[in-house]
């Protein structure tokens, strides 16, 4: 299946039941470990044009998530969101990348060869068909996926407008946990951590913060795996 992109209708019991109504019940197009479709995860994103200190941020996330056992569930563009799959990859994690095109405009970055296998620890999902080229808007509207793929959202660093803010309102949308990077210093590149911070969004300013953030998912996990067992159960 790894070499080779699959539809999942709604139909299919591989697709997550939370995403029927979000989606409009519109297929998922996937390449690599569907296993990992619809286990929780923790959804990351942040700016493309990030500082340096944002991806760190990134790469200590998607660490300290694989080792709880959590998915890592990010956009797959450059900056924030490959640092978030690479941290997660580089400590044996599995991780999701959603797609803001089709399936077939699909490929392993640069960044995350060597790290990416096909059969075990990554999966590549698109909502949109298979041909489909990246636009702006498609960009925005994956946002639905990356959240409902989650059990909650951290934003490493934000502007004020664009994706990321996108995602984080989305994230409120479906009412789940929504963090963001508390920086000592606000920049244009980040002002919007402090938009969300003056919000909704849960601050992290210091590891623990992270670690504490996690341990909440991965409880989340944990209560939704259970849930999953006594679904399969009953059918």
């Amino acid at each position: 299946m790894s070499g080779e992109y699959v539809s999942v209708p709604i139909e299919s019991s591989t697709y997550p039941n939370e995403l029927k109504s979000r989606l409009n019940d519109s297929p998922l197009f996937v390449r690599g470990h569907l296993g990992l479709l619809g286990l929780p995860g923790i959804g990351i994103c942040g700016s493309r044009e990030a500082s340096q200190e944002a991806l760190h941020w990134a790469f200590r996330f998607g660490q300290e998530a694989a080792s709880r056992g959590l998915l890592v569930v990010s956009g797959y563009a450059r900056g924030i969101d490959r640092q978030a799959h690479k941290g997660a990859l580089a400590e044996g994690g599995s991780t999701i990348a959603v797609l803001p095109q089709g399936i077939k405009n699909f490929s392993v970055r640069r960044e995350l060869a060597g790290l990416v296998d096909l059969d075990q620890n990554f999966l590549a999902v698109s909502m949109f068909e298979p041909t489909a080229p990246w636009t702006a808007w498609r960009a925005m509207s994956r946002n639905k996926l990356i959240v409902g793929l989650s059990v909650g959202l951290f934003v490493v660093e934000a502007r004020e407008k664009g994706g990321t803010i996108n995602a984080a309102m989305e994230c409120v949308k479906q009412r789940k946990p929504l963090w963001a990077v508390a920086y000592a210093e606000t920049t244009p590149e980040r002002c919007g951590n402090q938009i969300l911070l003056q919000d909704d969004a849960i601050p992290l300013k210091k590891m623990k913060d992270v670690k504490a953030a996690l341990d909440r998912a991965a409880d989340s996990r944990t209560e939704s795996v259970k849930q999953l067992a006594l679904e399969m159960a009953g059918e």
